[in-house]
């Protein structure tokens, strides 16, 4: 077991010196905005990189929603990947990722109509403090006063603060095409060919265009009502 794990040990710290450029040592930084604000999972766990050429590459991941790269931790330092290329599917706590330029998207459903999750965060100034104290804006995010943006550091001085707001996007890719959802109306547009049955879905099930799971039961449904069922 032990020369497994060290066999295992070598691969990764090849595959990063491959695949990846080290970022900044957090081990050493008290204050580090680390690591529920920036990244998608509450820490790093062991995770896959399943390349194009059919290798497994076991490593310590966690998905940046800021900077929407996935990462790896070695060593108390953060590495982002690069070589998006020759990546096929990374997999983190049974959930896949799928590379797409230079973000990953979250694959919820594969089928002939697929569905993304773009889970990404965006980072603002809180807003000015209100009479009695209050802010003008709440928000449920935690503010933090400093980031870590890939290899940059961002330091805010100790009076102001920034958030980190997780706002996800849904994709469907349909015939070949990518689309954002945006709204209901959009959505049952998708789907020409079944857009009277769709937009009654929609109205039955009050289908919450920002809930990952009902948009999933529209696809099958869908899937379903099409004939597309014999194509899985």
């Amino acid at each position: 077991m032990e020369a497994l794990l060290s066999s295992v040990y070598r691969y990764a710290l090849i595959a990063g010196l491959l695949f990846f450029t080290c970022s900044v040592d957090i081990s050493a930084q008290s204050d580090t905005l680390y690591p529920s604000d920036q990244f998608l999972f509450s820490g790093f766990s062991t995770g896959v990189v399943k390349m194009k050429n059919g290798e497994k590459v076991i490593l310590n991941l966690n998905y940046n929603i800021v900077t929407e790269r996935m990462v790896f931790k070695q060593k108390e330092q953060i590495f982002d990947m690069i070589n998006y290329g020759s990546v096929d599917t990374v997999y983190i706590h049974q959930r896949k990722f799928i590379p797409s330029g230079r973000i990953f998207y979250e694959l919820l459903v594969s089928k002939p109509v697929t569905l993304f999750l773009q889970n990404k965060g965006t980072v603002k100034q809180p807003s000015r403090p209100a009479a009695y104290g209050g802010t003008s804006d709440v928000s449920s995010s935690d503010y933090i006063n400093n980031i870590q943006l890939g290899n940059d550091r961002f330091r805010m001085a100790n009076d102001v603060k920034i958030a980190v707001d997780f706002k996800p996007v849904l994709w469907l890719r349909k015939d070949n095409k990518l689309y954002a959802i945006i709204n209901k109306k959009q959505l049952a547009n998708i789907f020409p060919d079944r857009e009277k049955e769709v937009k009654e879905f929609i109205r039955t099930n009050r289908l919450n265009i920002g809930n990952p799971d009902q948009i999933i039961n529209l696809v099958d449904y869908y899937v379903k009502i099409s004939g597309q069922e014999k194509m899985l």
